[in-house]
């Protein structure tokens, strides 16, 4: 299974969302509106994604972390 999708996935359309619901899209689907399904999972009131979805999106590279510079930095350092 792909790491962004987890077992409580709801895979809901976004007009389908509540409040303190998962907005990651986890998969594609062209019947409805916008074209994708969203995880759903719970959230906290200040986030929009789950704990799972929440970690995915702000994990750090660890290719850029050696440095502190990006790789094209790198290179013209």
């Amino acid at each position: 299974m792909p790491e962004n999708i987890r077992l409580t996935s709801r895979d809901v359309p976004l007009i389908q969302l509540g409040l303190h619901q998962c907005r990651f899209p986890v998969s594609e689907d062209p019947t409805v509106p916008g074209g994708y399904r969203f995880c759903a999972g719970s959230t906290s009131p200040d986030r929009v994604y789950c704990d799972h979805h929440h970690g995915i999106v702000t994990a750090v590279d660890p290719r850029r972390t050696r440095s502190g510079l990006h790789p094209a930095q790198r290179r013209a350092a």
